[in-house]
């Protein structure tokens, strides 16, 4: 019963097409899932790789945008050499374009399957509300990393597709210090503040990946939020 409200049809720079269309339905109440601790993760933001979880794994994402850098900084070094505004030279800015698109495909299709399978498995998952923006900035030092992941995207897919099944995106204060405190006991490690230290080390004897640490923070204080 759904009913055809509108088409955009989008030309792309390298010359695809695509039609987006706009369907209106009548939208049925969804069951909320049940909110544990065992159907809840924590996710933390890891430029290499995307996010580490609660459960020790890490997304291990490609960076596809580095893998086809230097076939396109190639087809881009040859436009150079062409009148600007003829036909070469559209040619040529259109084999940049197409390697573009690839990149930004092959990131979306990640992106969707990685979502889908943690929105599949957990009915509840528990991020920091990170300012993307300010972290791809030169300060920190990896801005293409940062872009290339994705992660304000990701986090869009897992908000509907949780929402769609009865789930929950919910985000915890980004000043909270995940990565400085430590899961076992609870010691604040400031030292943690900088970002070429791996691995958090705690009197207590507790030793941890950085970014498995924080996700477990993250998780541990979303669950703290809602018995309060």
């Amino acid at each position: 019963d759904w009913k055809i409200k509108s088409a955009t049809v989008t030309q792309n720079r390298d010359n695809t097409y695509q039609i987006s269309i706009l369907f209106e339905y009548t939208d049925k109440p969804v069951a909320l899932r049940s909110v544990t601790k065992e159907s809840s993760v924590g996710l933390d933001y890891k430029s290499d790789g995307l996010y580490a979880d609660s459960n020790g794994n890490v997304c291990n994402m490609p960076h596809y945008y580095r893998l086809s850098a230097e076939l396109l900084a190639k087809q881009q070094r040859k436009l150079r050499h062409k009148t600007i505004g003829s036909n070469n030279y559209r040619k040529q800015q259109l084999k940049a374009a197409k390697i573009s698109r690839h990149v930004a495909n092959q990131r979306k299709d990640f992106l969707h399957k990685q979502s889908t399978a943690i929105a599949k498995q957990y009915a509840c998952v528990c991020v920091e509300d990170l300012d993307m923006k300010a972290i791809s900035n030169k300060g920190f030092g990896n801005g293409k990393a940062t872009l290339d992941n994705g992660y304000g995207m990701f986090l869009n897919m897992l908000d509907y597709k949780l929402k769609a099944s009865g789930g929950y995106l919910v985000k915890v204060d980004k000043w909270f210090p995940s990565s400085q405190i430590c899961n076992h006991c609870g010691t604040i490690h400031t030292e943690m503040k900088d970002l070429l230290i791996h691995t958090i080390k705690c009197d207590c004897g507790y030793i941890a990946d950085r970014d498995t640490n924080a996700a477990l923070n993250i998780k541990k204080e979303w669950l703290r939020l809602l018995s309060a």
